[in-house]
């Protein structure tokens, strides 16, 4: 069954990400539509676990009236399996017939989680409503300006000049650039975010398939999207490669 539309949660800093959008942008004539949704990585992390343990918490309230001992080992097993949430890493994506992420793309994604990664997630958003044209195009020159060409993506004057080099007028640019953390511009990061974490993503990116049937399906790694809609080789993870936040 074909997938009337396909919609992709990426997080630009994110490797995988750039890897998903790539692959995607590449094989667009396999779906009928194709979006692509701005999230914050980590703060997916933060209301998945947000979510385990106001489900924690409710097992915990129900069953108060019990005695102390009867409910210590299963807050002690909530509190170990969060943490271990806490600690999980990130696995480079291997996408054969792909450029592959650059071998020092652990220091290239810590530097961008560091000095923190929302500034060029608000200005995509700033862009898919002010200039949608150019909505596509920022995402690969983003993506390009971080993974490719090894440059900074994490202040309002990187967007400036990214602004700039898509066209935009100095004026726009500027009003972009002095609007990015604007309440409007994180409530709709924030709800992207929340959708996806609804939809059962745990983190970007997270692809979100809908059939003609109108079954929605979701795929944790792009390489089984493709894999089923154009016989493409199964991914694979490189477990050496693993990144501890």
């Amino acid at each position: 069954m074909a997938a009337a539309s396909v919609k992709c949660y990426f997080d630009i800093v994110c490797p995988n990400s750039w890897m998903a959008i790539q692959a995607l942008t590449a094989r667009s004539h396999l779906f009928g539509e194709l979006h692509f949704e701005p999230v914050c990585d980590f703060k997916i992390g933060i209301l998945h676990n947000s979510n385990i343990w106001n489900q924690r918490r409710k097992v915990h309230n129900s069953r108060i009236w019990k005695k102390k001992n009867e409910v210590d080992e299963p807050l002690q097993q909530s509190e170990g399996f969060l943490r271990r949430i806490d600690e999980r890493g990130k696995n480079v994506l291997i996408l054969e017939n792909f450029p592959q992420p650059p071998e020092d793309w652990k220091q290239i994604y810590r530097t961008a989680v560091s000095r923190g990664s929302i500034i060029p997630q608000l200005y995509l958003i700033s862009i898919k409503q002010k200039f949608p044209d150019l909505y596509l195009k920022a995402i690969n020159h983003i993506g390009n300006r971080l993974w490719v060409s090894k440059l900074p993506v994490h202040y309002g004057c990187h967007m400036s000049t990214v602004s700039r080099e898509l066209g935009i007028s100095f004026k726009n640019s500027e009003d972009i650039v002095a609007r990015l953390s604007t309440p409007e511009n994180r409530h709709i990061l924030h709800n992207n975010c929340r959708e996806a974490v609804e939809l059962k993503l745990t983190e970007a990116p997270g692809i979100i398939a809908t059939l003609d049937g109108g079954e929605v399906v979701k795929y944790d790694h792009i390489g089984h999207l493709l894999s089923i809609y154009n016989n493409f080789p199964n991914h694979h993870i490189n477990e050496q490669d693993r990144l501890r936040n």
